[in-house]
């Protein structure tokens, strides 16, 4: 019984982790450049930078990508650990991001300076399937490229 529930936690701690470094991204406010700061510079509202022009929505929805690309394979590293198989795991785990990517923007929503946003969650979703079909690609390839066990070859 300790062994089963001690690997559901090893598996599902990392997703607990990023959620809630997630969590405390979302919850940084966005306010405008403090006085005396040109707002064509880098500055920070919170914990986190704002960019000047074109680079803020450029860098923040391709962290978005990165973020929710990672959160589903870790998601789907925990599913597989806990007996999913693969294709069961990869959907859910994109299922498991979207559903957080869902609790983010509602949380974003009552932070000061931020807004929830539909692009957001479907920039996550994209994220999310991206690279949970590019593990599973490679997960596939390496199953199929592992030789047999001695044991399963003798007959």
């Amino acid at each position: 019984m300790w062994y089963v529930t001690r690997r559901y936690i090893l598996a599902w701690a990392p997703v607990l982790v990023a959620a809630a470094i997630m969590f405390v991204a979302s919850a940084q406010p966005k306010l405008g450049p403090p006085d005396g700061v040109d707002p064509l510079t880098l500055y920070f509202s919170g914990m986190l930078p704002v960019f000047p022009g074109l680079w803020e929505p450029l860098i923040k929805k391709s962290a978005h990508l990165l973020a929710f690309g990672v959160f589903a394979l870790l998601a789907l590293r925990a599913l597989l650990a806990c007996g999913c198989p693969l294709r069961s795991a990869a959907y859910l785990a994109i299922v498991c991001a979207v559903a957080y990517a869902f609790i983010d923007e509602l949380h974003q929503s009552f932070v000061p300076g931020r807004i929830a946003s539909g692009v957001d969650i479907g920039i996550d979703f994209i994220g999310a399937t991206l690279f949970t079909l590019f593990a599973r690609r490679a997960i596939r390839r390496a199953g199929a490229a592992a030789p047999l066990p001695a044991a399963a070859t003798q007959s």
